[in-house]
């Protein structure tokens, strides 16, 4: 699977800004022109609303590309959130503008002439602000998302392992201890034997971070915290994120395996499975067949940022933990599941036994949106079953 598109950020991508640029720039006249057409006060109220679409833009421009707020982290977040949110609602506004305007067409709602234009106009900026509102709450409130495994390869006085699945936490400018002390509540909560962090851990400027790696030095796991990097904590500085990993206490595995509470863990680096290694294999496909053989009759857990499956390595593991995608975030806007089909989110079952849970994550890129794709912590018990080949829920 080749998937170079997330080389490098979006944020670095020219033409792609300059291509939305120019349609949220058509979005935003377009809905002038309905302002004009429709409102008793058509100078003001499109004056406000190019102000308002302009103010955004600036607000976010400022906050991302620039560092006139660097030294100001709470003026930027607000400018960063403020701008955000505000442009995600003006796109919900058209789209939902659109679905009345093609409703009306088809079944002839009194929408597009006299005030009925108008009111739908209104009644689109209602429904988006509804929208962002809902996405926004459900950012910042991630909740737990169970799943069993049934497996014999537990050893013997061994009843059940329970692990938690932190991914793409994304902390950083955007998102901090506000957003970190609500999951590790989370995860306290859920009493695990061990912590898997599959990356994403940050994203952007670590400084005065300390707070939160105490935050996470706090959890006291039987087994420890294992984790893996992620595109974004290569972005900036990796070794700077490493730094903070593991200064959070956590073990990061780069193309490495340990055991650990009856089980392997192995870990690789975020492209791993591009990097080209001996005989003919990636640098992910050589760890991988080298732990199955030498832990044939263990539980392996592979731990990967992307949720790539390469061909011929089904079987060579028991279960991926995977992230990445977000599920989406903001549905159905553009979207990580366009360039990993299949894989996108939930639990799979692939070849020869193998499993795949991929995570939509406990953070967020961006403003603090996220629709029909809630942020999760996954909870994961593998429990022993005598004579079983492996079965998995999820509930």
């Amino acid at each position: 699977m080749t998937d170079r598109v997330y080389e490098k950020r979006f944020s670095e991508r020219g033409a792609f800004w300059g291509l939305c640029a120019a349609l949220l720039s058509a979005v935003v006249i377009y809905i002038y022109i309905k302002i004009f057409e429709e409102s008793y006060f058509h100078a003001a109220a499109g004056a406000l609303w190019v102000a308002l679409c302009a103010a955004a833009a600036a607000m976010t421009f400022a906050a991302r590309r620039t560092n006139l707020l660097a030294r100001r982290p709470k003026l930027r977040l607000f400018a960063d959130w403020t701008g955000g949110l505000w442009l995600v609602f003006v796109m919900w506004t058209f789209a939902i503008f659109m679905i009345l305007t093609a409703a009306d067409g088809l079944l002839g709602l009194g929408l597009t002439d006299g005030t009925g234009a108008a009111r739908a106009l209104a009644a689109s900026f209602a429904a988006a602000f509804c929208v962002v509102a809902a996405g926004v709450y459900s950012a910042l409130h991630p909740g737990p998302t169970f799943i069993k495994i049934e497996t014999d390869k537990l050893p013997p006085d061994a009843g059940k392992l329970r692990i938690v699945q932190l991914t793409d936490l994304h902390l950083g400018p955007s998102s901090g201890a506000f957003l970190l002390a609500r999951v590790l509540r989370r995860v306290r909560e859920a009493k695990p034997d061990m912590v898997v962090v599959t990356g994403d851990v940050t994203d952007g400027s670590l400084e005065g971070r300390r707070r939160e790696t105490a935050m996470f030095r706090r959890l006291k796991p039987k087994y420890g915290v294992f984790a893996v990097t992620g595109n974004h904590d290569f972005y900036d500085d990796i070794e700077e994120s490493l730094k903070f990993m593991r200064m959070s206490g956590m073990t990061v595995l780069r193309g490495e395996a340990a055991e650990a509470g009856g089980i392997v863990v192995e870990g690789v680096d975020d492209g791993d499975h591009l990097a080209e290694d001996k005989w003919g294999l990636t640098r992910s496909e050589t760890l991988i067949v080298n732990t199955k053989s030498r832990f044939r009759d263990k539980f392996i857990l592979l731990l990967r940022h992307r949720p790539v499956v390469e061909i011929g390595t089904e079987g060579f593991f028991d279960l991926q933990l995977s992230g990445h995608t977000h599920g989406g975030q903001v549905f159905p806007m553009f979207s990580s599941r366009l360039f990993v089909r299949g894989h996108s989110r939930g639990l799979k079952k692939l070849k020869r036994g193998s499993l795949l849970y991929t995570s939509n994550g406990a953070g967020y890129v961006g403003p603090p949106v996220r629709l029909l794709a809630p942020p999760e912590i996954v909870v994961i018990d593998i429990v022993r079953k005598e004579g079983a080949s492996g079965a998995a829920s999820a509930r």
